[in-house]
């Protein structure tokens, strides 16, 4: 029966814990929310490109030194 006090108590004072925290969470207004995906979807096709280059130039000079 202690056990199970304890463990309520404990699953109490985990949420009482969680929800304070959540309180100081910051949430993304849309605005940055689509100012951060555009800046995420410009990386991602920048660094596509930039190995793209990277894979065409090596494949390039393997078969050059291959014949």
């Amino acid at each position: 029966m202690v056990n199970i006090k304890s463990y309520l108590e404990q699953g109490i004072s985990f949420l009482k814990e969680s929800w304070s925290e959540l309180s100081k969470v910051h949430f993304p207004s849309p605005k940055e929310t689509v100012q951060a995906t555009v800046v995420v979807l410009v990386l991602t096709f920048v660094m596509a490109l930039w190995l793209g280059l990277i894979d065409l130039g090596a494949t390039r000079l393997v078969r050059a030194l291959l014949g």
